[in-house]
C-alpha cells in the first residue's frame, strides 16, 4: 500500500492569500481607473471598472468566509482583553473617521 503525501486544502491560507491578492487589485484598479479617467479613455475605463467591481464581490466574499473562519480565534482574543480598548484599536478608529470625513470634505468642497 502507498501512502499519499498529499497534504489537505488550507481553507485560512487560501482565504487569507485571497484577501491579500484581491486588496492589491482593488487598488491597483482604482488608480488605474483615476489615471484613465483623466485622460479621458473610456474602454479603458469600464474595463478596470467591470474588474474592480467583480475583484471588490470577491473581496466582500473572502472578508466574510474569513470572519466566519476565524471567529472562534476573535471571540478568545476579545475576551483574554477583558473589554479593554487598546490604544493601538482607538487610533485606527480615529485614523478610519478622519479618512471617511476627509473624503466627504474632498467630494462635497472640492469635488463641487
Amino acid at each position: 500500500m502507498e501512502m499519499s503525501n498529499q497534504k489537505t486544502f488550507n481553507r485560512r491560507k487560501f482565504v487569507s492569500v485571497g484577501l491579500f491578492l484581491t486588496l492589491v487589485i482593488l487598488v491597483i484598479t482604482a488608480i488605474v481607473i483615476q489615471i484613465f479617467e483623466a485622460l479621458e479613455m473610456d474602454l479603458f475605463i469600464h474595463l478596470f471598472t467591470v474588474v474592480h467591481i467583480f475583484t471588490g464581490l470577491a473581496f466582500t466574499v473572502l472578508s466574510v468566509l474569513h470572519a466566519k473562519i476565524n471567529w472562534q480565534s476573535m471571540k478568545v482574543y476579545v475576551k483574554a482583553k477583558e473589554s479593554f480598548i487598546s490604544r493601538e484599536a482607538v487610533y485606527a478608529l480615529l485614523l478610519t473617521i478622519m479618512a471617511i470625513l476627509a473624503g466627504c470634505l474632498f467630494v462635497c468642497f472640492i469635488m463641487d
